[in-house]
């Protein structure tokens, strides 16, 4: 970790550790990381199954919220790399989104109707594991004003990271009850996929409709299917004419909107 003012981390991690369990943390985690890194939004979601991500704390003051946090926790959110990862028990550590995103997650509808309408341009999150069954992601962003995060910053979030998740996970233990939560179905957005179409569609087309929704092309499907890409283009010719749609957009349209039921 790149740290050119160590006596300034010492004091920020002193009042961290001093601030766990407290409704002053968030600030000091917020002032500790602000040392070794640049960066716009601070956000700590936590997620298990098909519950409603926790919305632990974040850092945004103003109505730009309504967008990077309450649009998503209605729905989008299932269709995020971070909570794929967060979902994933063997997943924790840092990542980034540009590196966990699926091939074509940058023209997917949920990258043009909720990510890219939040002003953010890069994001990078620490994956933490404050209990065996559900993951936290600590991430922080940077704006379309400001350049991606690059290999320095990133060498600073591993740096800090050994430091920072315990600092987390030991707070969220201690203070936090809302991630008691029913055990959670096997896939998420299969579940909701099921029950939005009612039995109009096979297993397999539910699978290849949630991995259109997450991003990935008809090659990339056909790559995780272990299946050739005709076979998906047919599918998913299948897909839309039962469903009575046309469009990637409409697609996602219909899977927001039963969210929302």
């Amino acid at each position: 970790m790149l740290i050119s003012n160590f006596a300034a981390w010492n004091g920020a991690l002193a009042e961290a550790m001093a601030a766990v369990g407290t409704p002053e943390f968030p600030d000091r985690l917020e002032d500790l990381l602000r040392i070794v890194l640049d960066f716009d939004i601070l956000m700590v979601f936590g997620y298990r199954g098909v519950g409603r991500p926790i919305v632990h704390f974040h850092n945004i003051r103003d109505l730009r919220a309504g967008t990077v946090i309450d649009a998503y926790v209605a729905g989008p959110y299932l269709l995020d790399p971070f909570y794929a990862a967060a979902t994933s028990p063997g997943v924790e550590g840092v990542r980034r989104l540009r590196d966990m995103a699926p091939d074509q997650f940058y023209s997917s509808e949920y990258f043009r109707q909720h990510y890219a309408l939040t002003g953010i341009r890069d994001e990078v999150g620490i994956i933490c594991r404050p209990a065996q069954d559900h993951g936290v992601v600590l991430s922080f962003t940077r704006p379309f004003s400001a350049p991606a995060f690059g290999q320095r910053d990133l060498r600073s979030v591993h740096g800090a990271a050994p430091v920072v998740r315990p600092l987390l996970e030991n707070h969220l233990n201690r203070a936090a009850t809302a991630m008691r939560l029913d055990q959670p179905p096997a896939d998420a957005i299969n579940l909701t996929l099921t029950r939005m179409t009612d039995g109009l569609l096979t297993p397999r087309e539910i699978e290849i409709t949630s991995l259109i929704l997450r991003g990935h092309s008809t090659m990339s499907i056909a790559e995780q299917l272990g299946i050739v890409e005709g076979t998906v283009k047919i599918h998913r010719k299948n897909i839309y004419h039962k469903l009575g749609i046309s469009s990637q957009a409409e697609l996602f349209g219909t899977f927001i909107r039963q969210l929302s039921l």
